[in-house]
């Protein structure tokens, strides 16, 4: 519910956050944004992380991070299988993050989490996410994966410019390089945030309806004009 303009202002002005990710669902248009926003405040701290929030089978989520060229300027199609999906996040050069693991339909659960992260080579999970229950969850969370190589990051998953800062995740340094080497060594410390302003109810639901419909109709005719070609 904001431009990418307004979102890398907002995190220059209102934070002292170093990266931020851009992981829109299906789509990485927005790292080109940033970087255009960038080259436009030469000045700024802030530096975007290629990122993008892949719908797999029966609709669950995989954050996939690059931090090095080249950057795929095209999403990865919907609805692939976990194995498939990760192989081509690999193939790309890009880290694997699960995120908000125990939310409704769209999370992968523990159990399946703790099953397969060691053989298909995920690299963390999202231990604070702003999401109901998020706080209750991340009591227990890390406990289950104790045992594993699993890294816990955490995510603001902010649809709102008010929910942007909920969750933060700290690291040595301060470049996009230093927090890529901090996740690699699992020297990252999410922890929570600002809570931000309420999100009026009538701008909540335009997100919903942009987020559930509006979005999968404007991919569905776009993956409909390529097959048509």
């Amino acid at each position: 519910m904001a431009t990418v303009d307004e979102i890398m202002e907002y995190v220059e002005t209102r934070s002292d956050v170093d990266v931020i990710g851009f992981t829109d669902h299906d789509d990485v248009r927005a790292y080109a944004a940033a970087l255009d926003w960038k080259a436009r405040h030469p000045g700024s701290r802030v530096q975007p992380l290629w990122g993008c929030e892949v719908t797999i089978w029966g609709f669950k989520h995989l954050l996939a991070f690059i931090f090095e060229p080249p950057f795929p300027t095209v999403p990865w199609r919907k609805f692939m299988p976990l194995t498939t999906a990760v192989e081509a996040i690999h193939a790309a050069g890009g880290l694997i993050i699960i995120p908000h693991v125990d939310a409704f339909w769209v999370g992968m659960g523990r159990r399946r989490l703790r099953r397969v992260a060691e053989d298909l080579g995920i690299h963390g999970y999202e231990l604070l996410t702003p999401v109901p229950g998020g706080r209750r969850a991340a009591r227990t969370l890390q406990n289950w994966t104790a045992g594993t190589s699993l890294v816990a990051v955490g995510g603001s998953d902010a649809h709102h410019l008010e929910a942007l800062l909920q969750v933060v995740v700290e690291f040595p340094g301060h470049s996009l390089a230093e927090f890529h080497a901090a996740l690699l060594a699992g020297t990252v410390e999410p922890r929570w945030g600002s809570a931000g302003a309420p999100v009026p109810l009538r701008r909540q639901l335009r997100q919903h309806t942009r987020a559930l419909v509006g979005q999968p109709s404007s991919q569905l005719r776009a993956w409909a004009g390529k097959m048509l070609r």
